[in-house]
């Protein structure tokens, strides 16, 4: 689209003063601040919890004052974009070392500054010039450096009080959709918690062997039919953990050995584990001294964080970061996966350590967990297949729908900033 106006651009640091006001160390170490960590601003803006601290036990980094009107920007990790402007702040608001705290100076209208450092071309020119390759970082200097569009200060305004009116609708859009992944969470854990202990739609298995409806849309489950947890995982589950081959040796890595990590079981569209981030060779495998397990075992992070889960689709093995729980009798893995996946909370305050909290063997052993059987346990399993993939994919369209709102925010703030909307028309 070409520009309704030509746009000029300058530096940063000739139009906002940048990183003016910090605690000294000679603070009262009694005088309370409330804290805003680089993890408190989402990648939209959106400020999160605060946390109060007294100086003498805040973290080292709390040191950076904010007033009315300030933009902060995330000098660190810059590919977040954690980007927003500070509005009517108490007094003892402090927020991170690795926050630049952006000033607009007479003639760049604060409403306006806190877009054009979204915008498009901005963003990408911070993260071009971060240094790092984990963990990106740009410096004040190079970040007062970076250009950006000024228009004249009425034009400012203009367009700023107009991204205001826009970005409100599409910001309640999203949240809205955003409430729905919520309500859509909790129907899906509900679903899962009343299948697994014994209560689920009688259509679900009615016509299954072992499973028969009752009156009140209850599953009456036939031989042993308590509901409640019967036997330790123990006695049908064996449990093992994993190992890391010696990283220095080529010759463990780039094998055809699945090998688990944790991180292997975030984000995934399937409960089935089909392939991992990295793979050991057979000398790795005897090396390190973990374990293969089967296929259908279950693979279960028991740190950073507690409770991940997968189902293995073909033998594997992993690092010590997981447990690999393998059926020593006829079961369905998918039904103790879908158990595990509702009692996480559980999983978790089962967890202890100082430096990280880590799920111990043998309590995970010991946890008590239905005796259904078998074809009870299918019969659950397939409904709950059936009745989370249903939420699971209304879940997606809703994420779909939320990436293309903030797209469109994306670029109707590039688009205004850069000159590209006739301020008169849009008015």
């Amino acid at each position: 689209m070409s520009a309704v106006v030509s746009v000029p651009q300058r530096r940063l640091k000739y139009l906002a003063s940048i990183n003016d006001e910090s605690l000294g160390e000679d603070t009262d170490p009694d005088f309370e601040i409330r804290y805003i960590d680089i993890g408190n601003v989402d990648s939209s803006g959106n400020i999160g919890e605060l946390s109060s601290y007294s100086f003498g036990d805040a973290p080292s980094r709390a040191r950076r004052r904010v007033r009315d009107g300030d933009v902060i920007v995330s000098t660190v990790r810059t590919y977040l974009q954690a980007i927003t402007q500070v509005r009517n702040p108490p007094e003892n608001m402090i927020v991170s070392t690795g926050f630049a705290v952006v000033r607009p100076r007479p003639g760049f209208d604060a409403n306006y500054c806190k877009y054009t450092l979204r915008e498009k071309g901005f963003l990408a020119e911070v993260e071009k010039r971060s240094v790092g390759v984990n963990y990106p970082a740009i410096n004040a200097i190079d970040l007062a450096n970076v250009p950006v569009y000024i228009h004249p200060l009425p034009r400012q305004r203009a367009i700023a009080d107009y991204l205001d009116r826009e970005t409100e609708r599409l910001d309640t859009l999203v949240a809205a959709k955003e409430r729905l992944l919520n309500i859509l969470a909790e129907k899906r854990l509900a679903i899962i918690y009343r299948a697994v202990t014994g209560r689920v739609a009688p259509e679900a298995s009615a016509s299954d062997p072992g499973v028969s409806a009752d009156g009140d849309g209850s599953v009456a489950m036939s031989g042993e039919t308590s509901v409640d947890p019967a036997i330790h995982l123990r006695r049908s589950f064996s449990v093992t953990s994993g190992a890391t081959p010696s990283s220095g040796d080529r010759s463990y890595w780039e094998g055809d050995i699945l090998w688990i990590t944790p991180k292997d079981m975030t984000n995934r569209d399937s409960y089935w584990l089909t392939d991992t981030r990295r793979k050991i060779t057979y000398e790795g495998y005897q090396a390190s001294g973990t374990t293969l397990a089967p296929a259908h075992s279950i693979a279960l992070s028991k740190r950073a964080p507690i409770g991940e889960l997968a189902i293995l689709e073909k033998p594997a093995c992993s690092n010590q970061g997981c447990f690999l729980i393998t059926p020593k009798i006829e079961c369905d893995s998918r039904f103790l996966y879908y158990w595990l996946s509702c009692h996480t909370g559980y999983l978790q305050s089962l967890g202890s350590g100082s430096t990280f909290m880590e799920l111990g063997m043998d309590d995970l052993k010991s946890i008590r967990i239905p005796d259904f059987p078998v074809a009870t346990q299918h019969a659950i399993a397939d409904y709950l297949d059936r009745e989370t993939a249903r939420i699971d994919e209304l879940a997606a369209r809703t994420r779909d729908t939320i990436a293309l709102l903030r797209e469109r925010r994306a670029a109707l703030v590039a688009a205004a900033v850069t000159g590209q909307i006739d301020m008169e028309c849009a008015s």
